[in-house]
């Protein structure tokens, strides 16, 4: 499942998670993050012990600022509460499997 995060819920399903995290950007009329939604949809029923949480950047700035987001979609993958890797644009479902296996 992906959770919408929020600045309310963010230190639960990312400071906080022992999980593999995923983090996926974006904004309400953007094309290239509905298709970036949909593969990580497809991710999300791949693996287990992932978390992957969708942030609307209109709603919650906050985040997209600490994350230094300055354009979307953009991904950002955490792993023990540390950025392993930050990208912006659409990335193909091969590259993300190649982030995860690489840093599971």
């Amino acid at each position: 499942m992906i959770i919408d995060i929020l600045n309310s819920n963010y230190d639960e399903y990312v400071t906080n998670n022992k999980n593999f995290v995923i983090l996926d950007f974006g904004a309400t009329n953007c094309a290239p993050c509905k298709i970036l939604n949909n593969i990580l949809e497809e991710i999300d029923k791949q693996y287990e012990n992932i978390t992957i949480g969708k942030i609307n950047i209109e709603e919650n700035i906050d985040i997209a600022v600490k994350f230094g987001i300055m354009s979307v979609p953009a991904i950002v993958f955490i792993k023990d509460n540390k950025i392993i890797e930050k990208v912006n644009g659409l990335k193909d479902k091969q590259y993300i499997e190649k982030v995860i296996e690489k840093n599971k």
